[in-house]
């Protein structure tokens, strides 16, 4: 905090789910062509080499943040594939092996305890997890989920991809509760300058407003989407802003009816284009930057010269 108080910029690590996936780690237990499932929860016990390996790999190219790999460790995720009991295990893993990756490479990094809404299936989802499950039940779910990863000892907690200003609130203030620092991380922002299903980001700020908030980011978005939201962010939101878009990654299959063994990146955003957007993001005031779906260590080589000058 006291670096970003001097107006310096960290370089964040790329995405790690659709990475273990590329590296051959199993993603989709639970998945179908409309429920992407636990997503890269499970690596965490099965593949944590796997997991290692990616976090170790940003750390070597100058990341100077890592996420760990705990996006859908809570329980109501890890419920339908039978491991709702094994939560605890699955996110005290992701951070522990996160911390000690930071350890063993890089041990002045930072570790940020990753951790999104479950995201439940529902008829509309305009309407927010916190409405559809009751603000309380989301509350619990980030609260004990922060709760282990601060056990595990990361430096800050991160929820991510969080589309609704009413689960954004929720999120922070249960995070909250571990006293560490909270970052927000919103998903899906749209090339208008908004926040998924319209909401706008002066709402957002003034929710925020007296909230025990850090910073926040724009993630798995359109990097030019990211570009079009980031400004009025910058406007509305007085402490630390940044970025991590994705590059369009598209899972394997089943997801969506897809069949290909290799994932797609749908938007041919290269590491080398990836690091020329960044430029515009550094002169909009983002002091950290880095990179969602379909990035990998690549692109955050990349974008090494452009944030940290």
């Amino acid at each position: 905090m006291k670096r970003l108080g001097r107006g310096e910029r960290l370089l964040m690590d790329g995405a790690t789910g659709s990475e273990i996936q590329k590296r051959g780690g199993d993603v989709l237990k639970g998945s179908t062509p409309e429920w992407l499932g636990a997503w890269s929860a499970t690596a965490n016990l099965e593949s944590p080499d796997i997991v290692r390996a990616v976090h170790e790999d940003y750390l070597r190219v100058g990341a100077e943040i890592l996420i760990s790999n705990s996006f859908w460790t809570n329980r109501l995720r890890l419920e339908p594939i039978g491991q709702g009991d094994r939560w605890a295990d699955y996110a005290s893993a992701a951070g522990r092996i996160a911390v000690e990756s930071r350890d063993s490479v890089k041990p002045d990094a930072y570790v940020f305890g990753g951790m999104a809404p479950p995201c439940a299936e529902k008829p509309d989802w305009k309407v927010p997890d916190a409405g559809f499950l009751g603000e309380r039940v989301l509350f619990d779910l980030f609260a004990e989920e922060a709760g282990v990863l601060k056990k595990a000892r990361v430096d800050a907690i991160l929820p991510e991809y969080v589309g609704h200003i009413q689960d954004a609130v929720v999120a922070v203030e249960a995070s909250a509760t571990t006293g560490l620092p909270v970052f927000l991380g919103i998903r899906h922002v749209t090339n208008e300058g908004t926040m998924q299903y319209g909401e706008a980001i002066p709402e957002l700020a003034r929710a925020l407003k007296g909230k025990p908030i850090a910073g926040v980011l724009l993630m798995c978005s359109q990097p030019d989407a990211a570009t079009a939201t980031l400004p009025g962010l910058r406007r509305a939101f007085d402490g630390p802003v940044g970025v991590y878009p994705n590059v369009g990654y598209m899972p394997l299959a089943p997801l969506r009816g897809k069949t290909v063994k290799e994932g797609i990146n749908t938007l041919g955003v290269s590491a080398g284009d990836f690091a020329v957007r960044a430029r515009a993001w550094v002169d909009m005031g983002a002091q950290i930057i880095g990179g969602c779906c379909g990035t990998g260590p690549e692109h955050i080589a990349a974008l090494k010269p452009v944030v940290k000058g």
